[in-house]
């Protein structure tokens, strides 16, 4: 081990280039410095560099950083052990051993050592759920108590439920001026500006993520979503940012780096930033606001006639995804994957689409079979899913088989009373809330395969899930 150099730039006491620490690692020249590990010298009791020290200094460390910044004395002291044990691998499964003085070796000790090396990784590995805030002792008699109690999601795992969105919204006036082409009912608004037509929509996530560029990225593209689905060139954006409680150092640094992920994603679609408002509340939320250009026809929900497939531009799962890395059970490698699909935009995907979709709709909150139900609905005609053909996200079927659900996925499930299916983690997954979905578009059976050719092109990874049939609106998985 050796000192960083910027160490000997400061005007700390050190030794040898270590920061000269007491029993409560706190700088015996500058009382706000703390250091531990490696960069530490224990002036109050010298040992060798070690990792064995580091682990053992940190919950040390942690109560007392916590104890100065509230204020309070830092008074938990760390008193090193006099030797340690010292395992070395030696190669072809050997290891050497050495305490107080004394040596061993061979094959027994490198057993021993890999037993506590894997130990050790397995404690930051298998980590604990994320605690559940308690419910208040006293409250309002309700019939879905269990629902309510669960983990609130972030993304569209938080959306309001369709069925109470429907009722809210049932009381809400037609539209009463001539130049509102279509109101509520739709992805996107449309209203007319002399010859132009133009679409308007707004979003926002709750924070699942605390990398803020990845989170503003992933909401920009979800809300853009709505105008691609509406085959629209996007236009413009309004942001609306709730941001935690933070210095103001900090809340420049946080939203100049959520306005330059933003700001990213619309340059990169052909629109612009160019407004907002920002305040402050308990966690962080991005919004958009956002409009659009129709150079040719609006698409919307209606419109899908018997015989037109149906295509998906993005596996689903995103919502159990994200439901399993807040109670800590998803693997990093499959989270990471479900961000980076959230991060890709649909609009090459709209324009291959546009030209040829009699109905299209972006797949968010109220999972695939929701948003196609919206389909069904508008058109009058029902659809026939091969489940087989549905793209999954890397795990999100296993996930959803132990019965990791998002916080709307009941109320989504509802719909199954309108569908023919058997019940399956994959078919639950037909009720899983998506941020950032893929488009879902009722094409013409004669375009598919040059649609789908152009879509694989592109990259997307589109694929055939269904047709469209006479029938009611109804949802009939094979």
């Amino acid at each position: 081990a050796r000192p960083h150099t910027w160490l000997l730039e400061t005007a700390l006491d050190l030794t040898d280039g270590y920061v000269d620490v007491g029993p409560t690692l706190r700088s015996r020249s500058d009382a706000s410095i703390f250091a531990a590990g490696d960069c530490a010298n224990l002036a109050h009791a010298p040992r060798p560099k070690a990792g064995v020290f580091a682990v053992r200094e940190a919950p040390i460390l942690f109560d007392n950083l916590r104890a100065a910044l509230s204020g309070a004395d830092a008074t938990r002291k760390y008193h090193p052990q006099r030797d340690y044990l010292k395992l070395i691998s030696a190669g072809d499964k050997t290891a050497v051993a050495e305490k107080f003085g004394l040596a061993w070796s061979g094959p027994t000790l490198w057993q021993l050592k890999d037993r506590i090396d894997r130990t050790f990784m397995d404690r930051l590995s298998d980590l604990p759920p994320m605690a559940e805030a308690e419910a208040p002792k006293d409250r309002a008699a309700r019939d879905n108590t269990d629902e309510l109690d669960r983990m609130l999601c972030g993304g569209c795992g938080s959306k309001v439920t369709r069925q109470s969105l429907d009722a809210g919204l049932a009381s809400v006036l037609a539209p009463g001026r001539i130049d509102t082409v279509r109101g509520y009912g739709d992805d996107a608004a449309v209203v007319r500006i002399g010859e132009t037509l133009q679409v308007i929509s707004t979003d926002h996530l709750r924070a699942f993520s605390a990398d803020y560029y990845t989170m503003a990225n992933i909401a920009a593209v979800h809300a853009l979503g709505d105008v691609w689905a509406m085959g629209a060139a996007p236009q413009s954006a309004l942001m609306s940012l709730v941001i935690p409680h933070m210095t103001e150092r900090m809340q420049a640094d946080t939203v100049s780096e959520i306005m330059t992920a933003v700001a990213e994603v619309l340059r990169a679609a052909g629109a612009d930033l160019v407004g907002g408002h920002t305040s402050m509340g308990r966690e962080m939320t991005i919004g958009l606001t956002v409009t659009g250009i129709v150079a040719g026809r609006v698409i919307g929900l209606e419109g899908a006639v018997p015989g037109d497939l149906l295509i998906l531009t993005k596996p689903i799962g995103s919502g159990v995804i994200l439901a399993a890395d807040m109670r800590g059970l998803a693997p990093g490698r499959q989270v990471e994957g479900a961000l980076r699909r959230m991060m890709r935009p649909v609009a090459r995907a709209s324009e291959i689409l546009s030209p040829v979709a009699h109905a299209m709709t972006d797949v968010t909150g109220f999972g695939l079979a929701g948003h196609l139900m919206n389909i069904l609905d508008a058109s009058k005609v029902r659809a026939r899913i091969d489940l087989n053909d549905v793209p999954i996200l890397d795990g999100a079927e296993a996930m959803a088989a132990r019965g990791i659900r998002s916080s709307i996925w009941t109320a989504n499930a509802r719909l199954g009373s309108r569908m023919t299916y058997t019940a399956s983690g994959k078919s639950n997954l037909l009720f899983d809330p998506q941020t950032a979905g893929g488009l879902l578009a009722a094409i013409p059976a004669p375009d598919v395969a040059r649609v789908m050719a152009a879509l694989v092109e592109a990259g997307d990874e589109a694929a055939v899930i269904g047709r469209i049939e006479a029938g009611d609106s109804e949802i009939i998985v094979v």
